[in-house]
């Protein structure tokens, strides 16, 4: 069972705590981005060429 599934299982079960569940699912989320930016951006940026010009 993953984050999403997760947070809609609880907030089923307790309707009362969909902002705390929200919250999770912010917090998941920006995670994934972070992630997603740091594998698939930083990195590849990294694979410049430098040379010297003389």
């Amino acid at each position: 069972m993953n984050m999403h599934e997760k947070c809609l299982l609880r907030y089923l079960q307790n309707p009362d705590e969909l902002s705390y569940s929200t919250e999770i699912l912010k917090i998941n989320n920006y995670i994934l981005e972070k992630k997603f930016v740091l594998n698939n951006i930083i990195a590849k940026s990294q694979n410049f060429n430098y040379t010297e010009i003389k």
